[in-house]
């Protein structure tokens, strides 16, 4: 019976790791699409440097500033393709546009909005997941940096950190127009409402 058990264990551990790097095997990056989320990192790495006038801005500053928009859009792809969908990362002319503008020096706002991943999938509680996964890595990002912030006060980056995640969390929550907010609210709308009090808690702890 011990071995039999033994047997069966080692077969569903195989099993298990078998099923595992099928799913990252079909984590797929077009050329085009690696093209098409390299300007848009360029562009969003721009705006971070803005914010100094382009003097002299730290790596820290700038991996924690562009991270919080690339693992967004990245998780976004990775759960869709986990479901079996079609996702690729894709930029637009006015996003471009927006952004470029938000990457000069004396623009008080600063807007990145480069692009989006473009989705194909057809079941509508899989694709209101695929939205939440977005903001829900912001939230998540944007706790660890502000826990770590208190741990260690006098790092600033870990602060900036905790409100850029918990900005870009907040806005694609916005349930307007193609964010992540409305795609939620109309798939779930318990689960927009516990994600927007979440955030602005968040938001509200940073900035008191």
């Amino acid at each position: 019976m011990k071995d039999y058990i033994d047997k069966k264990d080692i077969n569903n551990n195989i099993t298990n790791n078998s099923n595992l790097k099928m799913l990252i095997f079909k984590i797929k990056f077009s050329k085009l699409e690696i093209l098409h989320l390299s300007i848009a990192t360029i562009l969003v790495t721009a705006v971070g440097l803005s914010l100094n006038n382009y003097r002299y801005v730290s790596w820290e500053f700038l991996i924690i500033f562009v991270s919080a928009f690339l693992v967004h859009e990245l998780a976004h792809k990775l759960l869709a393709q986990f479901y079996g969908g079609w996702a690729e990362f894709r930029t637009n002319s006015y996003g471009l546009l927006v952004t470029a503008f938000s990457a000069i020096p004396f623009i008080p706002f600063k807007f990145i909005a480069p692009g989006a991943v473009v989705i194909d999938l057809s079941d509508r509680s899989k694709f209101g997941r695929v939205a939440f996964i977005g903001p829900l890595t912001n939230l998540f990002m944007g706790f660890i940096f502000f826990i770590l912030s208190h741990q260690y006060p006098l790092i600033g980056y870990l602060y900036i950190g905790a409100l850029f995640n918990s900005w870009i969390a907040l806005f694609n929550l916005l349930p307007f127009g193609n964010l992540d907010g409305q795609k939620i609210f109309s798939w779930n709308k318990i689960v927009w409402i516990f994600m927007m009090v979440c955030t602005m808690g968040l938001f509200v702890l940073i900035n008191t």
